[in-house]
């Protein structure tokens, strides 16, 4: 008995001592934080000290699920309100003046929010931090939600619409996109290390991904192409365990009839919230389905419920989708990652930078139809993808395929492993 207490005090004390604080920091809406929890949990259960940086307003989500928070930058789902039609080009030009901005923010602050850290994990837009870990001399990683951001020939420039090129033509693309990128933001973040004391950086991709990058998809959807040159792991999506509940409204609404279509385009906002419920509506009608709609903010006493459709301001995905016909959604990386672990067919409507990846990504392994864009959207051309979906037994049987699949993943162990393996391990 005492050499078993011994054992066990050996192993706590082991522990303490490497024990090690990770700053996770990001900047993005709910869809970038979502999968950092679950990796902020997974790092706290296996003993170290993990807190989040992220945009103001997603505080108190992060502390109600055990994980610390730090405050960076601005509140990034208001910016995004600003800026409707996010999928013409007006608004993305827009949008480079707030990344701009942001990132002097992220420089600012950052110095303060990794002080004392032991590593340091960036991801989505958050440019400034790997700067400031070489300056303050920690450790740095990155966690990449798509495949896509790692420049290769299988696929092309992130904010390229197209997903068909030749080799060839993705290569150009990422080249072209550097030489563009030297005049704007790598020689703003240039300008800014500078003023730190630190050598320039050639581009301001290949400094934010660094040299080993977490790539938190799943390879059945997406594999990382044998040609990107940093060193990654393919850990699968990482999903958060929720304690959110399906609304009793809501279960009524799904007990009372066959398996509804999901409606819901996250943070991509729109000026025309009306006609594109309009459109959706009319979509069901054509189709004889039911609906959940979900996230649209206009004024939703003109259009009330009924017992064909239902509005809801939110709802847990991993709940839901499993009770579903099919999931119609705007192509973000978590959205893509929960329908296909639900085993439920997906109908694509891209609308910015990766979402395009995803949608061909999703109709090249059978989980739906060709991806609807935003700007080409009608009503016809969503009740046709509908239509496929739910009489095509073949994405259903794809998408239990691909389920099975992911559910034998363990990702967040596997994200664990390798942190601890790369950078605490000699």
């Amino acid at each position: 008995m005492g050499e078993c207490f011994f054992r066990l005090f050996r192993a706590d004390l082991f522990n303490l001592n490497t024990s090690k604080k990770i700053v996770i920091a990001t900047c993005g809406t709910r869809g970038d934080i979502q999968p950092l929890m679950a990796l902020a949990r997974a790092l706290t259960r296996r003993g170290h000290q993990a807190l989040i940086a992220a945009p103001p307003e997603h505080g108190a989500r992060v502390e109600d699920y055990g994980c610390r928070f730090q405050a960076l930058g601005s509140d990034f789902t208001e910016l995004l309100s600003h800026y409707p039609q996010v999928h013409t080009l007006k608004p993305m030009i827009s949008f480079l003046g707030i990344l701009r901005r942001e990132i002097r923010k992220q420089l600012a602050q950052l110095p303060g929010i990794i002080e004392n850290a032991d590593l340091v994990l960036g991801a989505s837009l958050c440019c400034g931090l790997h700067s400031v870990a070489e300056l303050v001399g920690v450790p740095y990683g990155y966690v990449a939600m798509a495949p896509q951001i790692l420049p290769s020939a299988h696929h092309p420039f992130v904010a390229l619409k197209t997903q068909n090129l030749p080799p060839l033509l993705n290569r150009l693309s990422w080249q072209l996109a550097r030489q563009l990128d030297r005049m704007n933001f790598t020689a703003l973040l240039n300008k800014e290390r500078r003023g730190l004391n630190l050598a320039p950086v050639k581009d301001i991709l290949g400094h934010i991904l660094g040299r080993h990058v977490i790539v938190a998809s799943d390879p059945v959807i997406a594999e990382v192409p044998p040609d990107v040159a940093v060193d990654t792991i393919q850990t699968g999506y990482m999903h958060l365990q929720t304690s959110q509940r399906i609304s009793e409204g809501l279960e009524k609404f799904l007990a009372a009839g066959p398996a509804p279509i999901y409606f819901g385009f996250g943070s991509m906002s729109t000026r025309e919230q009306e006609g594109l419920v309009a459109l959706i509506l009319e979509s069901l009608k054509q189709t004889g389905q039911r609906g959940i709609l979900c996230g649209f903010r206009f004024d939703e006493t003109g259009v009330a419920d009924s017992e064909n459709f239902i509005f809801v301001e939110d709802v847990p995905h991993p709940l839901l989708f499993p009770h579903l016909a099919a999931v119609v959604h705007n192509g973000g990386s978590g959205t893509t990652a929960t329908a296909a672990r639900a085993g439920v067919p997906q109908v694509i409507v891209p609308h910015i930078l990766d979402q395009y990846y995803w949608g061909d990504r999703v109709s090249h392994c059978g989980l739906g139809p060709k991806p609807i864009r935003r700007s080409r959207l009608t009503s016809g051309r969503l009740a046709a993808a509908i239509n496929q979906c739910v009489s095509e037994p073949g994405y259903y049987d794809c998408a239990s395929r691909i389920a099975k699949e992911i559910e034998q993943q363990d990702s967040r162990r596997l994200a664990v492993d390798y942190i601890e393996k790369t950078y605490f391990n000699g």
